[in-house]
């Protein structure tokens, strides 16, 4: 199977009955993780939402940041140029973007690494770390457990998602591998989703 097919031709489906789901707003402790994320940074500061959805962070960030989102979905990139005009987009995998070293003050993935195969953790993490700036931080939401598979008909939307992740102490400690430094990190339950998943923010060591 692959599996990054069926994550974007799942987001593709169901991208405007999720955005429904989600009133249209943040929810959850995301908008408490955002805030801590990106306190101090000054107004010109550049962040990457990396697995941007339908917008909903984006646009939060772009009213204060200059903001870089991308996703493997078309049409949850079309949601989220509705929601925040001021940022730039890009359609891509995110193992395969580049961007030059210490492009970023910050970067987010919210529920968007979880997608991953998991083999690809390792790699991805360490171009994280390459495309902040010395101190700059991510935000990530990783796994609880040790998963990988497919639900079908995902929150009765009729289309199908399919998850890979590593229980929540590998990721931490492929984190710290990749030269990040462990700010936070908390088991967060997901309330639109239910489960419950590893939210994280940790900083670059010089």
């Amino acid at each position: 199977m692959n599996g990054k097919r069926v994550v974007a031709a799942g987001y593709d489906r169901i991208a405007e009955g999720m955005l429904r789901l989600n009133g249209g707003e943040q929810s959850g402790p995301k908008l408490g993780y955002l805030e801590r994320l990106t306190a101090g940074l000054p107004r010109d500061a550049r962040v990457l939402d990396l697995g941007c959805g339908p917008g909903l962070q984006s646009a939060w960030l772009a009213a204060r940041f200059r903001v870089v989102g991308a996703d493997i979905s078309r049409s949850q990139l079309a949601l989220a140029r509705e929601r925040a005009p001021d940022a730039s987009f890009l359609l891509a995998d995110m193992c395969s973007l580049a961007f030059a070293p210490a492009s970023f003050d910050a970067i987010v993935a919210f529920y968007s690494i979880i997608h991953v195969p998991r083999e690809e953790h390792a790699a991805l993490f360490a171009s994280l770390r390459g495309w902040l700036k010395p101190g700059g931080r991510l935000l990530a939401v990783l796994g609880r457990t040790d998963w990988e598979g497919t639900e079908s008909n995902w929150l009765e939307l009729g289309a199908d998602m399919w998850w890979s992740h590593f229980d929540a102490q590998t990721g931490l400690a492929m984190l710290r591998d990749a030269g990040f430094e462990i700010a936070e990190s908390k088991i967060e339950e997901d309330t639109l989703c239910g489960g419950a998943h590893l939210f994280v923010i940790a900083e670059k060591r010089a």
